[in-house]
């Protein structure tokens, strides 16, 4: 459900485990780090691959292999995201989200937060959902579901573009 005015957007929607993996693997791909890892399981599954071919499969090559697709698919986040999600109640309540001028401000129970738009240092976007960046590992999750209509998503990534410098493309 949306409530938008000129001035501010009001957002009410509860977290799925399915977005919330789907905005890890999001922010995940906008970080550097994303690329320094595929960079390292390419050169380790070509590594065991060569090793293979050339002595045989053996040990060496196995973990080659294995560290090489653990360091590709990378699924150390994915797996905390997926833990955290599970064993947090509070993480499944009902979020009241409205977006104004100032900044982004969030109620979940008897949690407020409250963030300027300086504090945001870059989003990402998909057909899904708004990932809004405030730290490493420190991003904001907003679902397109909640929104009312397309106008209303495009009035909100607005919104984020005259507040926020996007860190990469939409996806």
């Amino acid at each position: 459900m949306t409530a938008t005015t000129a001035s501010s957007i009001t957002l009410n929607y509860t977290h799925t485990l399915d977005e919330q993996l789907h905005a890890c693997r999001l922010y995940q791909r906008s970080t550097r780090k994303h690329l320094i890892y595929r960079g390292i399981g390419f050169l380790a599954i070509f590594g065991g691959v060569w090793i293979a071919i050339t002595s045989g499969v053996n040990l060496q090559a196995l973990l080659l292999l294995a560290l090489g697709l653990f360091t590709w698919f990378d699924p150390v986040p994915l797996l905390i995201v997926w833990s955290t999600f599970r064993s947090s109640p509070t993480l499944r309540q009902t979020v009241e989200a409205m977006f104004d001028q100032r900044g982004a401000h969030f109620r979940f129970g008897t949690e407020r937060v409250s963030r300027p738009w300086d504090r945001y240092l870059s989003f990402v976007e998909s057909d899904r959902v708004f990932v809004l960046i405030h730290g490493r590992w420190a991003y904001s999750v907003v679902p397109k579901r909640a929104f009312a209509s397309p106008q209303a998503i495009d009035a909100f990534r607005e919104l984020l573009r005259a507040k926020i410098r996007p860190s990469t493309q939409n996806r």
